[in-house]
Protein backbone atom coordinates (compact mmCIF):
# COMPACT_ATOMS: atom_id res chain seq x y z
CA UNK A 1 0.00 0.00 0.00
CA UNK A 2 0.99 3.59 -0.75
CA UNK A 3 2.26 5.81 2.07
CA UNK A 4 0.43 8.75 3.32
CA UNK A 5 1.79 11.50 0.84
CA UNK A 6 1.37 9.96 -2.08
CA UNK A 7 -2.34 8.72 -1.29
CA UNK A 8 -2.58 12.61 -0.17
CA UNK A 9 -1.34 13.92 -3.52
CA UNK A 10 -3.46 11.73 -5.81
CA UNK A 11 -6.75 13.12 -3.70
CA UNK A 12 -6.00 16.49 -4.47
CA UNK A 13 -4.64 16.01 -7.47
CA UNK A 14 -8.33 14.27 -8.76
CA UNK A 15 -10.25 17.08 -6.51
CA UNK A 16 -8.58 19.95 -8.64
CA UNK A 17 -9.62 18.05 -11.83
CA UNK A 18 -13.01 17.99 -10.98
CA UNK A 19 -13.33 21.40 -9.29
CA UNK A 20 -11.81 22.63 -12.99
CA UNK A 21 -14.46 21.23 -15.05
CA UNK A 22 -17.04 22.53 -13.01
CA UNK A 23 -15.78 25.98 -13.02
CA UNK A 24 -14.33 26.33 -9.33
CA UNK A 25 -11.16 27.04 -8.07
CA UNK A 26 -8.89 24.11 -7.74
CA UNK A 27 -6.91 23.76 -4.53
CA UNK A 28 -3.67 22.78 -6.04
CA UNK A 29 -1.65 24.96 -3.34
CA UNK A 30 -0.58 28.28 -2.06
CA UNK A 31 0.94 29.31 -4.87
CA UNK A 32 -1.14 28.46 -8.18
CA UNK A 33 -3.24 31.49 -9.86
CA UNK A 34 -6.82 30.72 -8.94
CA UNK A 35 -9.37 28.80 -11.89
CA UNK A 36 -12.03 30.78 -13.26
CA UNK A 37 -15.33 29.76 -14.88
CA UNK A 38 -13.97 27.73 -18.11
CA UNK A 39 -10.79 26.85 -18.78
CA UNK A 40 -8.76 29.44 -19.90
CA UNK A 41 -5.93 28.85 -22.69
CA UNK A 42 -2.00 27.79 -20.74
CA UNK A 43 -4.21 26.55 -18.28
CA UNK A 44 -2.71 23.44 -16.48
CA UNK A 45 -4.01 20.01 -18.55
CA UNK A 46 -5.06 17.21 -16.81
CA UNK A 47 -2.09 15.26 -17.85
CA UNK A 48 -0.03 17.80 -16.70
CA UNK A 49 -1.70 17.98 -13.36
CA UNK A 50 -0.57 14.14 -13.64
CA UNK A 51 2.13 14.16 -14.48
CA UNK A 52 2.91 16.95 -11.63
CA UNK A 53 1.81 14.19 -9.26
CA UNK A 54 3.81 11.85 -10.29
CA UNK A 55 6.66 13.98 -10.31
CA UNK A 56 5.96 14.97 -6.33
CA UNK A 57 5.32 11.15 -5.61
CA UNK A 58 8.49 9.78 -7.33
CA UNK A 59 8.56 7.23 -10.54
CA UNK A 60 4.88 5.34 -10.96
CA UNK A 61 6.12 2.14 -9.99
CA UNK A 62 6.75 3.68 -6.72
CA UNK A 63 2.85 3.64 -6.10
CA UNK A 64 1.98 0.57 -6.93
CA UNK A 65 1.70 -2.41 -4.67
CA UNK A 66 4.52 -4.36 -3.41
CA UNK A 67 3.92 -7.79 -5.24
CA UNK A 68 3.54 -10.57 -2.42
CA UNK A 69 6.68 -12.68 -1.07
CA UNK A 70 5.34 -16.32 -2.25
CA UNK A 71 6.07 -18.77 0.60
CA UNK A 72 7.00 -22.02 -0.55
CA UNK A 73 5.16 -24.78 1.64
CA UNK A 74 7.60 -27.27 2.85
CA UNK A 75 7.70 -30.59 1.59
CA UNK A 76 5.53 -33.50 3.28
CA UNK A 77 8.71 -35.52 4.26
CA UNK A 78 10.43 -32.11 6.19
CA UNK A 79 7.37 -31.86 7.77
CA UNK A 80 6.76 -35.47 9.18
CA UNK A 81 10.43 -35.19 10.07
CA UNK A 82 10.29 -32.15 12.24
CA UNK A 83 7.09 -33.05 13.59
CA UNK A 84 8.87 -37.08 14.87
CA UNK A 85 11.55 -35.14 16.01
CA UNK A 86 9.60 -32.61 17.96
CA UNK A 87 7.46 -35.16 19.43
CA UNK A 88 10.96 -37.39 19.91
CA UNK A 89 12.21 -34.43 22.27
CA UNK A 90 8.76 -33.85 23.96
CA UNK A 91 8.32 -37.37 24.97
CA UNK A 92 12.41 -37.75 26.10
CA UNK A 93 11.51 -34.35 28.12
CA UNK A 94 9.18 -35.81 29.43
CA UNK A 95 10.24 -39.15 30.86
CA UNK A 96 11.68 -39.14 34.01
CA UNK A 97 15.09 -41.15 34.31
CA UNK A 98 14.01 -43.52 36.78
CA UNK A 99 10.79 -44.34 33.52
CA UNK A 100 13.35 -43.78 31.13
CA UNK A 101 15.26 -47.11 32.47
CA UNK A 102 12.66 -49.38 34.06
CA UNK A 103 10.83 -49.20 29.95
CA UNK A 104 14.42 -49.66 28.47
CA UNK A 105 14.90 -52.75 30.46
CA UNK A 106 10.87 -53.48 30.00
CA UNK A 107 11.97 -54.05 26.34
CA UNK A 108 15.36 -55.66 26.82
CA UNK A 109 13.05 -58.46 28.47
CA UNK A 110 10.55 -58.52 26.08
CA UNK A 111 13.43 -59.09 23.54
CA UNK A 112 14.62 -61.71 25.47
CA UNK A 113 11.34 -63.45 26.17
CA UNK A 114 10.75 -63.39 21.95
CA UNK A 115 13.87 -64.81 21.51
CA UNK A 116 14.02 -67.87 24.26
CA UNK A 117 10.28 -69.14 22.35
CA UNK A 118 12.16 -69.17 19.01
CA UNK A 119 15.05 -71.03 20.45
CA UNK A 120 12.93 -73.06 22.29
CA UNK A 121 10.69 -73.74 18.98
CA UNK A 122 14.14 -74.89 17.22
CA UNK A 123 14.44 -77.33 19.78
CA UNK A 124 11.26 -79.15 19.83
CA UNK A 125 11.62 -78.92 15.87
CA UNK A 126 14.60 -81.15 16.39
CA UNK A 127 13.01 -83.62 19.28
CA UNK A 128 10.60 -84.17 17.33
CA UNK A 129 12.57 -85.30 14.00
CA UNK A 130 14.59 -87.54 16.36
CA UNK A 131 11.72 -89.07 17.81
CA UNK A 132 10.13 -89.69 14.63
CA UNK A 133 13.13 -92.11 13.13
CA UNK A 134 12.99 -94.24 16.65
CA UNK A 135 12.49 -93.83 19.94
CA UNK A 136 14.61 -91.71 22.08
CA UNK A 137 15.42 -91.60 25.68
CA UNK A 138 15.20 -88.35 27.29
CA UNK A 139 18.79 -88.23 28.57
CA UNK A 140 19.43 -89.26 24.57
CA UNK A 141 17.55 -86.57 23.20
CA UNK A 142 19.47 -84.13 25.67
CA UNK A 143 22.66 -85.50 24.48
CA UNK A 144 22.06 -85.21 20.73
CA UNK A 145 20.53 -81.42 20.80
CA UNK A 146 23.09 -79.86 23.08
CA UNK A 147 26.01 -81.03 20.59
CA UNK A 148 23.69 -79.36 18.05
CA UNK A 149 22.95 -76.33 19.57
CA UNK A 150 25.61 -75.81 22.41
CA UNK A 151 24.47 -72.26 22.83
CA UNK A 152 21.06 -73.10 24.02
CA UNK A 153 21.46 -76.30 26.08
CA UNK A 154 19.84 -74.75 29.06
CA UNK A 155 16.50 -74.61 27.53
CA UNK A 156 16.68 -78.57 26.94
CA UNK A 157 15.50 -79.40 30.21
CA UNK A 158 12.21 -77.63 29.76
CA UNK A 159 11.70 -78.68 26.00
CA UNK A 160 11.83 -82.32 26.94
CA UNK A 161 9.97 -81.74 29.99
CA UNK A 162 6.56 -80.58 27.46
CA UNK A 163 7.41 -83.40 25.05
CA UNK A 164 6.98 -85.53 28.50
CA UNK A 165 3.66 -84.00 29.44
CA UNK A 166 2.84 -84.64 25.97
CA UNK A 167 3.50 -88.24 25.77
CA UNK A 168 5.59 -87.36 22.69
CA UNK A 169 8.49 -89.04 24.78
CA UNK A 170 8.31 -91.72 27.17
CA UNK A 171 11.35 -93.43 28.95
CA UNK A 172 9.01 -96.51 29.95
CA UNK A 173 8.02 -96.97 26.36
CA UNK A 174 11.48 -96.37 24.81
CA UNK A 175 12.69 -99.11 27.24
CA UNK A 176 10.02 -101.97 26.56
CA UNK A 177 10.56 -100.63 22.64
CA UNK A 178 14.21 -101.52 23.03
CA UNK A 179 14.50 -104.79 24.86
CA UNK A 180 11.69 -106.23 21.96
CA UNK A 181 13.92 -105.16 19.74
CA UNK A 182 17.13 -106.68 21.15
CA UNK A 183 15.43 -110.07 22.11
CA UNK A 184 14.51 -110.21 18.34
CA UNK A 185 17.89 -109.70 17.28
CA UNK A 186 19.18 -112.62 19.40
CA UNK A 187 20.76 -110.87 22.64
CA UNK A 188 20.97 -111.77 26.30
CA UNK A 189 19.53 -109.99 29.05
CA UNK A 190 23.22 -108.90 30.59
CA UNK A 191 24.07 -107.08 26.89
CA UNK A 192 20.64 -105.76 27.04
CA UNK A 193 20.91 -103.93 29.99
CA UNK A 194 24.28 -102.61 29.96
CA UNK A 195 23.12 -100.76 26.54
CA UNK A 196 19.91 -98.96 28.34
CA UNK A 197 22.10 -98.11 31.07
CA UNK A 198 24.20 -96.44 28.34
CA UNK A 199 21.22 -94.72 27.10
CA UNK A 200 20.20 -93.12 30.53
CA UNK A 201 17.42 -95.59 30.83
CA UNK A 202 16.88 -95.59 35.47
CA UNK A 203 16.95 -99.42 36.92
CA UNK A 204 13.06 -98.76 36.89
CA UNK A 205 12.64 -98.81 33.98
CA UNK A 206 14.56 -101.11 32.69
CA UNK A 207 13.39 -103.61 35.37
CA UNK A 208 9.54 -102.91 34.78
CA UNK A 209 10.69 -103.53 30.73
CA UNK A 210 12.78 -107.39 31.85
CA UNK A 211 9.17 -108.19 33.61
CA UNK A 212 6.52 -106.78 30.92
CA UNK A 213 8.17 -108.08 27.75
CA UNK A 214 9.00 -112.08 29.80
CA UNK A 215 11.33 -113.61 27.03
CA UNK A 216 12.59 -117.28 27.37
CA UNK A 217 16.46 -116.56 28.06
CA UNK A 218 16.97 -120.56 27.99
CA UNK A 219 15.13 -120.59 24.39
CA UNK A 220 16.11 -117.97 23.34
CA UNK A 221 20.10 -118.78 24.10
CA UNK A 222 19.16 -122.42 22.50
CA UNK A 223 17.83 -120.64 18.70
CA UNK A 224 20.50 -118.54 19.10
CA UNK A 225 22.90 -121.64 18.90
CA UNK A 226 21.07 -123.28 16.32
CA UNK A 227 21.07 -120.19 14.10
CA UNK A 228 24.88 -119.48 14.56
CA UNK A 229 25.99 -123.73 14.80
CA UNK A 230 23.40 -125.29 13.15
CA UNK A 231 21.27 -128.33 15.01
CA UNK A 232 23.32 -130.75 17.16
CA UNK A 233 21.75 -134.40 17.49
CA UNK A 234 20.75 -135.10 20.89
CA UNK A 235 22.96 -138.92 20.45
CA UNK A 236 25.94 -136.28 19.62
CA UNK A 237 28.31 -135.44 21.94
CA UNK A 238 30.19 -131.92 22.04
CA UNK A 239 34.06 -132.17 23.34
CA UNK A 240 35.04 -129.58 25.85
CA UNK A 241 36.75 -127.24 23.22
CA UNK A 242 33.42 -127.09 21.25
CA UNK A 243 31.46 -126.65 24.62
CA UNK A 244 33.82 -123.47 25.43
CA UNK A 245 33.78 -122.31 21.73
CA UNK A 246 29.80 -122.29 22.19
CA UNK A 247 29.83 -121.22 25.80
CA UNK A 248 32.17 -117.69 24.41
CA UNK A 249 29.98 -117.16 21.74
CA UNK A 250 26.44 -117.00 24.23
CA UNK A 251 28.77 -114.90 26.65
CA UNK A 252 28.89 -112.14 24.21
CA UNK A 253 25.95 -112.41 23.43
CA UNK A 254 24.55 -111.21 26.84
CA UNK A 255 23.22 -114.97 28.18
CA UNK A 256 23.60 -115.60 31.80
CA UNK A 257 25.85 -118.85 33.17
CA UNK A 258 22.00 -120.88 33.60
CA UNK A 259 20.99 -119.46 30.13
CA UNK A 260 24.34 -121.11 28.46
CA UNK A 261 23.94 -124.61 30.63
CA UNK A 262 20.60 -124.88 29.22
CA UNK A 263 21.34 -124.51 25.34
CA UNK A 264 24.30 -126.57 25.57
Amino acid sequence: MADEPTTAALRRAIKAIEEKSKGLKPPLGPKQPPLEGHRQKGSPQPSEVLAAVSDTCGDSASIRKPSKQIRRRPKASNLKAAMSNDLSEAVESSIEPDSEESARRLLGEVDAAEIEASERAVLRRSALNLLAQREQTAFELKQKLSRRFPEQAPLLDGVIERLQEQDLQDDTRMAEAYVRYRVQRGQGPMKIRSEMMQKGLSGHDIDTAFRRQAPDWGALATAVLQKRFGDVPESARLDQKERAKRSRFLQQRGFHYEHISAAL
